[in-house]
Order: C-alpha cells, then structure tokens, then sequence
C-alpha cells in the first residue's frame, strides 16, 4: 500500500463528504506513519533491528532488550477505574522488556504526560510476565519532557519503568547507519521508511561541504574558493559566476554550513 500511495496510484477515498487522494489521507492519519515504520521493523536483519533500536531509545537500554518476539498495534488495554481501554500506538515485546510507545506524528498535537502515566499503568496491570517497561514518547515532546519523565518514574518507582523520547527528523538522520548495512533487504526497507518520511514533510540530511569539491576542479574554482574565504576589498566577482554556473548544471540541493553541526 505504502509503495501505491508514494507513486500516485492508490486513488482517492470519500470520507464525510470529502473526496481525498491516500497521499493526502497518509499525511492526516498517524495510524499509517505508525504502521508505516513499525510494521517493518520485524524484517530487519538482527544488527540492523539492533541500530534502528539503539535511535529509538538509546544504545544502553537497546543493548539490553533481547530478541524482538512480537509486535502490538493499537491494543485495547484495560483495567484503570477511571476509563475503559485506553489504546497506545504500540507494544514491542521483546525478551527482558515492553516497549510502549506513544506516537505523535512530525506536526500535530503535543505529547501530554497524563496519557502516558494512564498507558503506562494499564500495561503494568497486564504484565503477567513483570517485564521491565521502557516508555517511548515519539514525536512532539514539549520542552519540560525530562521532568516529565523524571516525575514519572518517581511516582511509579514500584515498578521497573524507563521513559525516554525521541523525534521523528532525529530517528530520520541517525538511519543512516542503517542504510549503510550490506544487507539489501534492509536498504530497502530503510528506502521506504525515508519515502514515508519525506511524506511528513521531513528533511533529508545537508550534503557534507567535502562532497562540494569535486565541483571546484575546474578552471577558475581555486580563485573562486579564494574569494569566499578572504574577499578583498575590491572584489572580481568573475570568477564566483563561473563557480555558480557549475554549480547550477548539478541537481543536487547544495547547502552550505556555515558553523559545525
């Protein structure tokens, strides 16, 4: 479905009187971003699920999951007073830990620290085998998110809880890693999950200045170069248009950076 939306051939969908394409109704649903990367996670060589883990909460509580057994999308948990069910994103089983994660897509409404504690508890009150939770809010963290998360754990020191977050352009960037694997098939699920990424709206990473250079081979580069580091007073500016004219002939999106990253 995924591969049909980014090419256009999926077609539209009448919801409430609105006749929208899947492209558009992909962008709306958090459901499909949430599908989207999740439900490819399983597929991922072991060292590769071990990478996209380690961008999602951190490489020392990655290094201590385990093997990934299953994956919950959307469970119905109950047992809290005050509710009926409440409904996380997913649930990630691994050997030695739950992974709960609340997902907020890259625009949209912020992550609210009350739904957390109530999908929090709940999964605690089904969590027969007294596996260590590790709670990931991702997307949309407010910046009071460490205290937040400090408070929570606090408050249910009574049970062996971890909350971390992370964004959506972070998760983005730090996947790289992953595409580098010799593993076709897990170039190619990191392929789709930029595409789906890019539907959000979301950046690919600037091109490092060194990927500029092979540019600058031609006649008339060096005095350009000279120019940007240490413009003179009076500046020929003749050789920065031949430098701009090659520059025009690549596709690529250059971007300069003018401080370290």
């Amino acid at each position: 479905m995924l591969t049909a939306v980014l090419h256009g051939k999926a077609g539209r969908v009448d919801i409430d009187a609105q006749v929208l394409s899947w492209r558009e109704l992909f962008r709306a649903r958090e459901d499909l971003l949430t599908s989207a990367f999740f439900g490819r996670l399983h597929y991922l060589s072991e060292p590769a699920q071990a990478c996209a883990m380690a961008l999602l909460v951190g490489r020392p509580l990655s290094d201590s999951l385990g093997a990934l057994q299953d994956i919950q999308f959307w469970p119905r948990l109950k047992g809290l007073e005050d509710r009926h069910y409440v409904e996380p994103d997913v649930v990630l089983h691994f050997d030695k830990h739950l992974v709960l994660v609340e997902v907020k897509p890259p625009f949209g409404n912020d992550q609210h620290k009350g739904q957390w504690r109530a999908e929090i508890q709940a999964l605690e009150l089904q969590n027969e085998e007294r596996k260590a939770i590790i709670f990931l809010a991702l997307g949309r963290n407010v910046p009071t998110w460490k205290s937040d998360a400090a408070e929570l754990e606090s408050a249910l020191s009574n049970i062996d809880l971890r909350v971390v977050t992370q964004e959506w352009q972070a998760l983005k960037d730090g996947l790289s890693e992953v595409s580098q694997s010799r593993d076709a098939r897990d170039n190619r699920i990191v392929a789709d999950w930029m595409e789906a990424f890019r539907l959000y709206g979301l950046k690919d990473r600037p091109e490092p200045f060194a990927t500029l250079l092979p540019l600058c081979r031609d006649s008339g580069a060096d005095a350009a170069l000279d120019l940007l580091r240490k413009p003179p007073k009076s500046t020929q500016w003749s050789p920065l248009i031949s430098l701009a004219i090659e520059f025009e002939k690549d596709d690529t999106p250059w971007i300069f950076l003018t401080k370290n990253r």
